[in-house]
């Protein structure tokens, strides 16, 4: 998880990308993709400012919510941003969870994996927080991807906003898609997730798909299960 994402600018990033994110429908997207049916406890991993979660509660209000994320300055705008819900929102590593055995019915993190230092020890982590049954859908960018058809879905979806506007949303797509090492950021082809994943303790209970979130094909649903 390195030292870029606990940076200030990193925490302030992380704030416009993710109001951006909610104004554009992207976490009630990945909200309305998640398995909730049945879920008690949900936990979001580099949860941010938290939103991701007030749109798994907009679904599901009966879900009992958990945000993580290794960033205090994270923490800190998630519990202004969710004041109105209760919220267990802690600070902390994913490669060492602050949570018992078997407790979550539901982990899920988006554009969260990609700062991960050792991922196998993550995932391994996730198995062990997950219930018997429980799940993990994971939506990740990826690195086998064609920047410049992705930037140019980015340009029509924000066609209706100000050229400033457009402008910016591209400039940072782009910097995330092309410099990602500079920021922390490590993307990993489909086949390496695949592999990632069954040599973790997940095994063979797993699947790893392209996807698109908003109509940009720059993503992959990792889906997760652990026996019951």
């Amino acid at each position: 998880m390195g030292k870029f994402s606990e940076s200030v600018f990193a925490a302030w990033l992380q704030m416009i990308v993710s109001y951006r994110r909610q104004e554009s429908g992207l976490y009630r997207e990945i909200a309305e993709r998640l398995p909730l049916g049945k879920v008690g406890r949900v936990l979001d991993i580099g949860t941010g400012t938290g939103l991701q979660l007030r749109a798994v509660h907009d679904l599901h209000p009966e879900a009992e919510l958990f945000g993580l994320d290794l960033s205090p300055r994270a923490i800190r705008a998630a519990r202004k941003a969710l004041q109105d819900l209760k919220v267990d929102l802690r600070s902390g590593s994913i490669a060492a969870a602050p949570y018992e055995d078997g407790f979550f019915d539901l982990v899920t993190c988006n554009a969260s994996m990609s700062y991960w230092e050792d991922p196998a020890e993550c995932l391994n982590e996730i198995f062990r927080i997950l219930k018997p049954g429980g799940e993990a859908v994971l939506f990740e960018p990826h690195r086998d991807i064609d920047i410049q058809d992705a930037l140019e879905r980015i340009r029509q979806i924000m066609a209706d906003k100000g050229p400033l506007r457009r402008w910016g949303a591209v400039q940072l797509n782009k910097f995330g898609l092309q410099r990602s090492g500079g920021i922390g950021m490590k993307l990993y082809s489909r086949a390496e997730l695949i592999d990632l994943a069954r040599t973790s303790s997940f095994e063979d209970n797993c699947s790893v798909e392209l996807t698109s979130l908003l109509d940009i094909p720059i993503f992959v649903c990792i889906h997760l299960w652990k026996p019951v």
